[in-house]
């Protein structure tokens, strides 16, 4: 039998908020932006038609964008503006980084309304995990939450050292490349956000290891168990995805705001406290 860890509840229940509360104002269109050397992309932009957020959706290596679109629908709904961009798999990091990643960011960020200082980063597989926490490491201020399926990343001391980022992290026990299931473990264990949380969905029995995840796209039938092809199986997934940005993207932020609010005003009040009507009167 299939299980959500009991960690989950309270992301669970929230996500039926973003439900309840799409809008359908929301727009949506392809773009096509270029990197510094030239090289074009293609992506889609999901337009909240209002000022607020942003996230960026790197997929994994044997799907495209649009493999994230219900996310990024979702997200416009509750008020997130959404890059989701399309990634060659046949391309090194090398030929990648950074490039192709700042292209994304910059795009992103300089859309109108988008508050370019509260960024989500997420991505899917071997290489939209790579991605994602290359792009957060690259900028770490403005990035304030990552989310991160069936993949892995040799920035392990990234995680380790971004205390202050919240980080989802979801995998199934029936991914098609079985080995990605002890590097999630090992990313959640390493990272050292009291924020993070952990999505394992477990089965009696694991995946037959067959081959690596980047390499011979089709190899490996999909089943359901890798990436973002788990939100046909576990269908509350992008729920708790959606919950997950909204909760990290605009709850948290403006109630940290409020609270440095009210910590300035406390320091003003002991600092430059009134004068008595007995000093006002000499």
């Amino acid at each position: 039998m299939k299980q959500v860890s009991l960690l989950l509840i309270p992301v669970l229940l929230g996500s039926l908020v973003i439900i309840c509360a799409a809008r359908t104002n929301s727009v949506e269109r392809v773009v096509d932006f270029k990197t510094v050397n030239g090289t074009m992309l293609k992506g889609t932009y999901f337009d909240a038609a209002k000022p607020g957020p942003g996230v960026l959706l790197f997929h994994q290596s044997n799907r495209t964008r649009k493999s994230w679109d219900d996310v990024a629908r979702q997200l416009a709904s509750a008020g997130i503006n959404v890059l989701t961009v399309d990634t060659n798999p046949n391309k090194t990091r090398k030929q990648r980084w950074p490039g192709e990643l700042d292209a994304a960011f910059e795009f992103l960020v300089s859309q109108p309304g988008v508050n370019r200082n509260v960024v989500g980063i997420g991505g899917a597989g071997v290489i939209g995990v790579e991605d994602s926490v290359e792009t957060a490491r690259l900028h770490p201020v403005e990035v304030k939450s990552l989310v991160l399926l069936s993949g892995e990343t040799e920035s392990l001391d990234f995680l380790r050292q971004a205390s202050q980022l919240p980080e989802l992290f979801v995998v199934a026990d029936n991914d098609e490349y079985p080995p990605i299931v002890e590097a999630m473990e090992l990313l959640y264990v390493t990272a050292s956000s009291p924020s993070r949380k952990f999505v394992h969905y477990s089965s009696s029995h694991e995946a037959p290891w067959l081959w690596y995840e980047p390499f011979d796209i089709g190899k490996v039938p999909a089943k359901g168990g890798h990436g973002t092809d788990m939100f046909k199986v576990h269908t509350e997934l992008p729920g708790i995805i959606g919950d997950w940005f909204v909760t990290t993207l605009i709850k948290t932020p403006v109630t940290r705001r409020r609270t440095l609010w009210h910590l300035l005003r406390s320091l003003i009040k002991f600092r430059c406290p009134a004068e008595s009507p007995k000093s006002q009167n000499n």
